[in-house]
């Protein structure tokens, strides 16, 4: 049975996005405290890398490097119940993956060697 969404997909991904900056801000509050936070991954990362096609090692390079510098920005938000702060961050990190995403696809990107 195939499913059809329901969902818009920009809307799907910055959700995702949204889930992944509440649960890095939660494992970061973790460690902070200095409770155990190892093994806690949930596959987010993976799963849009999937949904937006990216399988080139060097696009999936490009693609971490964003990804995880918007990651990084999540402890800078107050710790909420619904996470809706990361809103304008996860929309911003979106584009930028979009972005990145076409440019891959189009063969756009080169490694720093100049190779493709």
């Amino acid at each position: 049975m195939k499913a059809e969404l329901t969902i818009p997909f920009e809307e799907l991904i910055e959700e995702l996005i949204m889930a992944d900056m509440k649960h890095n801000q939660l494992i970061t509050g973790l460690r902070n405290l200095d409770l155990d936070s190892a093994d806690h991954y949930l596959g987010i990362y993976d799963l849009i890398t999937s949904l937006f096609g990216i399988s080139d090692l060097y696009g999936l390079d490009r693609f971490s490097d964003v990804y995880f510098r918007y990651m990084d920005h999540g402890d800078e938000y107050p710790i909420t119940n619904m996470g809706q702060e990361f809103r304008p961050l996860a929309k911003e990190c979106y584009q930028s993956l979009v972005t990145l995403a076409n440019e891959v696809k189009a063969g756009q990107l080169t490694d720093a060697s100049g190779d493709e």
